[in-house]
């Protein structure tokens, strides 16, 4: 029997948003120039942006924690840098997942000169010593109405990026001891019974079983699997 899940709603047009000549930045979660209670982190998953960068520009992240940045490319390729002079360009269609201890930073470049890119920047932190690290991952959608996994069975969370058909529908299974954020890169969604925009974003607990039907044609769904910790969700 499906257990009746547990969720919180991350609505776009409730997301902090900074704007300068070179970036426009809506923040899921708290940051350095958001906050906002009711907007904690959750889970080990400190940071999702959705960054739309000018040509030419360049942006700074530094990280917070130790732990995993994965770049997505939406529109647009994008140059990664980071402090140990490692270089590398990212196309739609691929993902970069980066290693990086607490406190350093990473450049952002967009490569053209008279067009805007869309990516999301995804940081999760982690306990777990390694060394820095890069690790390009692939994103097939050839596959619809399901979740694809992108990110490898090695490290202690999923990532999977999905394409759906209107009405096409999934059923995403999960250990009720985890949590489940999902975020809607295009179209509309019903996520467990819950109404999700484009850019909404919503994460699930204490259930085994979430199902996921899309409202429109050609939706995009992200989602992330965090593991068990002692607590997720701050109100």
């Amino acid at each position: 029997m499906n257990i009746i899940s547990q969720g919180k709603i991350f609505l776009s047009d409730q997301r902090g948003m900074i704007e300068s000549e070179r970036i426009k930045r809506y923040s899921t979660f708290n940051s350095e120039s958001f906050q906002n209670p009711a907007k904690e982190a959750v889970g080990n998953l400190y940071a999702l942006h959705d960054d739309m960068l000018a040509p030419n520009a360049s942006i700074n992240f530094y990280t917070r924690e130790q732990g995993y940045v994965i770049i997505i490319p939406i529109t647009g390729s994008i140059k990664y840098i980071d402090e140990q002079s490692s270089e590398a360009e990212i196309e739609v269609g691929k993902s970069l997942m980066a290693f990086l201890e607490k406190d350093a930073f990473i450049t952002l470049k967009n490569p053209y000169e008279d067009a805007l890119i869309n990516y999301m920047m995804i940081a999760i932190k982690t306990e777990e010593k390694r060394p820095n690290s890069l690790t390009f991952l692939d994103i097939d959608l050839s596959k619809l109405n399901t979740m694809n996994l992108i990110t490898p069975e090695t490290i202690p969370f999923k990532v999977s990026i999905g394409r759906f058909k209107g009405r096409g529908e999934t059923k995403y299974a999960i250990n009720n001891k985890s949590t489940l954020y999902c975020f809607v890169l295009g179209g509309a969604f019903e996520i467990d019974g819950r109404l999700l925009h484009d850019r909404d974003g919503i994460a699930l607990w204490n259930t085994d079983k979430i199902e996921m039907e899309a409202l429109s044609d050609n939706a995009l769904l992200l989602t992330i699997q965090l593991p068990q910790q002692s607590s997720y969700i701050l109100f």
